[in-house]
């Protein structure tokens, strides 16, 4: 029972921070100078830990992904982050690859953030994305 209990006290402090987001980036290919865009969802377990799950597109390329989220909160105002996951290319023979990247956040209001973001996914011509945009906590 007591174990029990401490789940129940875990997941309900957990659910104290747990919010829904999306996001949406405009940026480049760095690879071919491409605009790309981007939108992406998440959902925050804790401050610290997330997932996140989007689309990618370019004219040349596209990609599906999801990721586990860490964020490292400072001062309340900026929140630097890094991501790991897996991005599913659209393309025919393209291999499903590690998607990897960093990114820092300025809150600029209680539910909006600003934030400019790097991030690659490897195989497949190792695309790398370089992109600002705006997120949205629910």
């Amino acid at each position: 029972m007591k174990k029990i209990s401490c789940l129940i006290l875990g997941l309900l402090a957990s659910s104290v921070y747990a919010n829904v987001y999306v996001d949406g980036n405009v940026g480049i290919a760095t690879s071919s100078n491409n605009l790309a865009i981007s939108l992406d969802g998440g959902y925050m377990v804790n401050q610290f830990l997330g997932l996140e799950g989007g689309y990618t597109g370019t004219s040349g390329y596209s990609v599906w992904d999801g990721a586990v989220k860490g964020v490292l909160p400072i001062g309340g105002v900026v929140d630097l982050y890094g991501k790991l996951g897996l991005g599913i290319p659209t393309c025919d023979g393209c291999n499903t690859g590690l998607l990897y990247g960093a990114g820092v956040g300025f809150h600029i209001a209680p539910s909006w953030q600003l934030h400019v973001e790097d991030y690659a996914v490897s195989g497949a011509g190792n695309p790398n994305f370089l992109m600002f945009g705006a997120h949205f906590a629910f």
